[in-house]
């Protein structure tokens, strides 16, 4: 056994109009996907990279009540030798966490917490990361400066704009409002058009400031305009140096957090990869292989892999 695959943001909540891991069918999709991975003898490991359950929206345990048939699928794994490793993000950033990671990182079931991460001192965060040989894989919300002070020792949230944002909107599901998330796209295409427009017309550095901001708020969503360079290019730059300062020549870093599924060549010696997430139409993930040192990004339909990109 050679591979390890590594999926993130899946956002679990507890079954309402709030679960967008739910209502975007992609739970009848895992299903079969987790016993795909059973079956697979190349596979020896899971890693999950962040937002695996939705703590902001949803009481972790309604989760654990709802989801009970996951919760056994997943126990298969502990029978057949497989290790599930979980590395929370922004979503599920766990209270206590110094206790937590540091102390005593607890397995769920056959699901083994990770006990890496880093300390901020001054602002009290800690980011929980998972590395082994020469790949990196984190969430990657610690690069978001809209998101990454969830993460506080006491496993706070406050002042985080991208929770308020997402409470809101679970809130508004759950009145009915099933298709939210596809309203404010809408809307936000509609602004975005006429924010273009308005820009034409200003060259004041205000407008500058402006119009980046506009730009970096939201990296998860569809509208997001930035280039993600925050995450393919300084995030896997610096957390792949770590490795590289180890003595590994190649280096893989993989994260999570924008739910936009990709692979790119950083340099020379750095591959960057995001596993995108379970909550869109086509959910995907990645798996990196440890003989052939290569890593590849599929979409799963339900039924079967289909590669999107590989690198090695």
């Amino acid at each position: 056994m050679s591979k390890t695959v590594i999926l993130s943001d899946l956002h679990i909540g507890d079954m309402s109009d709030a679960d967008d891991f739910y209502t975007s069918g992609n739970f009848e999709k895992f299903i079969p996907f987790l016993e795909f991975i059973e079956k697979d003898d190349d596979i020896e490991k899971i890693v999950i990279a962040g937002d695996f359950f939705e703590l902001w929206q949803c009481k972790v345990e309604k989760i654990l009540q709802m989801y009970v048939e996951l919760w056994k699928i997943f126990l298969k794994f502990k029978r057949t030798g497989k290790q599930v490793i979980y590395v929370p993000g922004n979503h599920d950033s766990l209270p206590f966490a110094k206790l937590v990671y540091k102390v005593a990182p607890f397995p769920f079931g056959p699901i083994q917490l990770t006990d890496k991460s880093d300390i901020e001192e001054e602002k009290k965060l800690i980011f929980p990361y998972y590395f082994e040989k020469n790949i990196w894989i984190e969430h990657g919300h610690r690069f978001d400066k809209y998101n990454r002070n969830v993460s506080t020792l006491a496993g706070g949230h406050k002042g985080v704009l991208g929770r308020f944002i997402a409470q809101t909107i679970g809130f508004v599901e759950r009145l009915g409002a099933k298709d939210i998330d596809e309203q404010l796209e809408k809307l936000w295409d509609e602004t975005k058009s006429l924010w273009s427009k308005l820009k034409k017309k200003f060259t004041s550095p205000f407008y500058k400031i402006a119009g980046n901001l506009q730009s970096y708020v939201t990296p998860a969503s569809e509208e997001y305009t930035g280039d993600y360079s925050e995450y393919d290019v300084e995030g896997s730059t610096i957390l792949g140096k770590r490795l590289l300062d180890m003595g590994y020549e190649k280096i893989f870093v993989v994260l999570g957090h924008t739910h936009k599924p990709k692979i790119a060549q950083v340099d020379k010696r750095i591959i960057y990869a995001n596993s995108g997430s379970w909550v869109g139409k086509e959910p995907t993930f990645c798996v990196f292989d440890d003989e052939e040192k290569s890593i590849a990004l599929y979409e799963w339909n339900g039924k079967k892999l289909i590669q999107i990109d590989k690198r090695g």
